[in-house]
């Protein structure tokens, strides 16, 4: 967690050192990708490292802060892992969203990809949201339905920006004389996972049906 936390501050610092001399404009997309990873990483990992911390002290020192029987609670080791599991997700995939976003150009022939600012606004949106919606893999631990219906709505709304991803993408595609070759097969594959995979996420963020299909 050390490791990865020193690395996000490289990172930031590096390229806010860079972009302050030269400006944002142009910025290619992976970098605006390991940004936003990085900062998600920043916020969320030391709640992972607290969260460990406890359940160390639990187990070794006679702490209580997850021992129901002693006033503890074993929720809040949940909301503690997941405030850090759910972003994680999207420090894996952001950057592949920026690898994705620099082939279609090389597909596509292009300098720019369709919808360039909005892209980067999609991207720092997928972020932000993202660090809110760790409660949809709580459903079943007996939220109230009120949470479950906030964490419902957060989790669909992050379904925006990822859609504008996809569209932008097809977009920059759309008219151009595409090289073909693996690169292609491999672009256009991850989409169609990534579209497919978005569905039933839209579908498991549903609470109701999320509890009939829970640990299926």
């Amino acid at each position: 967690s050390l490791s990865s936390l020193l690395s996000s501050v490289n990172f930031l610092v590096t390229v806010f050192s860079v972009n302050f001399e030269k400006g944002c404009e142009g910025t290619s997309l992976f970098v605006w990708c390991i940004v936003v990873a990085s900062f998600l990483l920043l916020v969320s990992l030391p709640v992972l490292m607290s969260a460990l911390m406890m359940l160390l002290l639990d187990r070794n020192f006679g702490t209580f802060f997850f021992d129901f029987k002693e006033g503890g609670s074993v929720l809040m080791y949940q909301h503690l892992f997941w405030f850090f599991g759910h972003p994680e997700v999207y420090v894996l995939v952001l950057p592949g969203f920026g690898v994705i976003s620099h082939s279609v150009l090389y597909l596509s022939g292009k300098k720019e990809i369709f919808g360039y600012w909005s892209m980067v606004f999609a991207v720092i949106i997928i972020g932000l949201v993202g660090l809110i919606v760790w409660g949809h893999h709580m459903f079943v631990v007996g939220l109230d339905v009120d949470t479950c219906l906030y964490f419902m709505v957060t989790t669909m709304i992050i379904s925006v920006p990822t859609g504008l991803k996809i569209f932008s993408w097809l977009l920059t595609l759309a008219g151009s004389k595409l090289v073909s070759g693996c690169l292609l097969v491999w672009v256009t594959g991850f989409m169609f996972v990534f579209v497919l995979g978005g569905l039933t996420g839209m579908m498991v963020a549903n609470p109701v049906l999320d509890s009939l299909l829970h640990d299926t």
